[in-house]
């Protein structure tokens, strides 16, 4: 998990692959369905979406086998991103509904605030940025109440990129802004993303690579 949050993809694959071997070799289902949920997370990262959908089908599969709603709630809303970035938006929408009524259900609401961002992103995808932000807003809401800096980044991440989309560039600024400062701050890999949105809304900042090399000018 700390390869993946971090970056380093192709040893988190590594690091799941072996996970799943033991959790067969001991007959853990729950851990086996954990990990196939993780490994279609990294694939999904690194463009594998037709082995990503493999992994979260079969994490979902073991998760309604063993009663385990949490771990459906996140299995299909990692489905649900990984359709949404193939096109299959009505896919993508019935297992998000799915997903959002399991975690409020069952009041996780981590998941559920996961949910109503990825939600944000499906409708923004699909050329609702004013339905996308008010997902993002609730997920802001959530993540903040339960403390949650990762999910609080990708709300404001979510919220900027529907500003733009809906013309409010100086909006877009300010939250994608404090998004990139969030994932700074924990070490996210989404900074990267997001710090490129922003420079191109605003120009580099002083003191970037960009700006030392003599390679790029602010606005």
């Amino acid at each position: 998990m700390v390869r993946q949050l971090t970056g380093d993809h192709r040893g988190a694959a590594e690091a799941l692959e072996e996970a799943l071997d033991i959790y067969r070799d001991i007959g853990n289902r729950l851990g086996q369905a954990n990990a196939f949920n993780s490994l279609g997370d990294v694939r999904h990262v690194t463009g594998d979406y037709r082995g990503a959908a493999e992994a979260q089908e079969e994490a979902l599969d073991i998760y309604r086998d063993i009663g385990g709603r949490g771990g459906q709630a996140n299995a299909l809303n990692s489905l649900a991103s990984v359709r949404r970035v193939a096109g299959d938006y009505r896919g993508a929408a019935e297992a998000l509904e799915k997903a959002l009524d399991i975690s409020r259900d069952i009041s996780y609401r981590h998941g559920e605030a996961q949910i109503l961002n990825e939600t944000g992103a499906l409708y923004r995808v699909r050329g609702d940025p004013t339905r996308a932000a008010e997902y993002h807003r609730q997920a802001l809401t959530l993540a903040r109440e339960i403390a949650s800096l990762r999910d609080e980044a990708c709300a404001l991440a979510g919220l900027g990129r529907c500003a733009l989309a809906l013309g409010r560039a100086s909006d877009a600024a300010e939250n994608l802004r404090q998004a990139r400062d969030i994932f700074q701050r924990i070490g996210a890999p989404e900074a990267a993303d997001v710090a490129a949105e922003l420079d191109t809304l605003t120009g580099p900042r002083q003191g970037s690579p960009e700006l030392e090399q003599g390679t790029s000018q602010p606005y």
